[in-house]
């Protein structure tokens, strides 16, 4: 069998929660092994390529070049919105033997989904933007928060997507570096944030965030676009979530108990290392040590 010199890929199309998708196998000869390959997939949707699951190393004894995959979606018992939530499973088919190698259970997509049908949902609503960057506005936990999208431009139609948040002159980085491919300009796509509720003490103290991407479902071309105009349609794709976003205003820290222990700030405080070198280096130091994995340290803190 000839070695594989070039990069190999299969497409498949479907149709997802009313959208049209491609998947795309990517299988790549191992450099340094003979006869093993790397595959990875690719996800396409309104005008965005992006990478989903993680690369396979495989052996194959067989032609690369000569493979059968079996592509397919199917939707949970339910979701919110509605028809969004997809499974998506690969499987590699040789000599009458099937192997998984992707699997996908948090695939969420959907033609113009209902968002309006998630209960307590509070949205995200779109401020400011600029040729990079989009500024949203929300209220989370009675917190006014800004959150901030950017575009880094990687090369020839590939953006690094990053999200941070900012509110009461505090801010923190949510994610960065999200790669995507893009048929678009990035003024076309646009974002849906918004948060909901989730049981907490002191309430209102912690939400679950989601943040979707949204492109426009009909061509681009112009000569689309003034019959586009009467029927707009897009298409949603949920790129990243948490279920831990801790943030709220005026929480009252007392009502979790009469045996709360709140702690006293000292008058000094905040000392700099001109006032007491010696401590304040080895702070530093020591604040910069790995804290153990111990079961205790792994364990996840909830609610308070």
């Amino acid at each position: 069998m000839e070695a594989l010199s070039d990069v190999l890929t299969y497409v498949y199309s479907l149709c997802v929660g009313d959208a049209p998708i491609q998947i795309t196998i990517v299988v790549e000869a191992d450099a340094d092994r003979q006869n093993y390959y790397t595959f990875s997939i690719m996800l396409k949707a309104g005008h965005v390529e992006r990478a989903i699951c993680k690369p396979v190393t495989l052996r194959l004894s067989i032609d690369p070049r000569q493979l059968e995959f079996s592509v397919f979606v199917f939707p949970p018992r339910s979701s919110l919105p509605v028809g969004c939530l997809h499974h998506l499973r690969v499987w590699l088919k040789s000599a009458g033997i099937d192997h998984r190698i992707f699997g996908d259970n948090d695939l969420w997509i959907g033609r113009d989904p209902d968002f309006r049908s998630i209960a307590d949902a509070s949205f995200a609503i779109l401020r400011n933007a600029t040729q990079d960057m989009l500024i949203y506005q929300a209220v989370v936990g009675r917190a006014h928060v800004s959150f901030i999208v950017r575009w880094r431009l990687v090369e020839v139609g590939i953006y690094a997507l990053s999200l941070d948040y900012e509110a009461g002159g505090v801010g923190r980085i949510l994610f960065d570096e999200y790669y995507l491919k893009l048929d678009c300009e990035p003024q076309t796509v646009t974002f849906m944030i918004y948060s909901i509720p989730a049981v907490s003490m002191p309430h209102g103290a912690s939400h679950r965030l989601r943040f979707w991407l949204r492109t426009p479902h009909a061509s681009l071309s112009p000569t689309s676009s003034t019959s586009s105009q009467m029927t707009e349609s897009y298409i949603y794709q949920r790129l990243w979530k948490t279920d831990d976003f801790k943030i709220g205003a005026y929480l009252n820290f007392t009502g979790l108990g009469s045996k709360l222990t709140m702690g006293v700030r000292d008058p000094n405080s905040p000392q700099s290392e001109r006032d007491q070198p010696r401590r304040n280096l080895s702070i530093r130091r020591l604040s910069r040590l790995p804290i153990p994995n111990s079961d205790t340290a792994a364990e996840p803190i909830h609610d308070r």
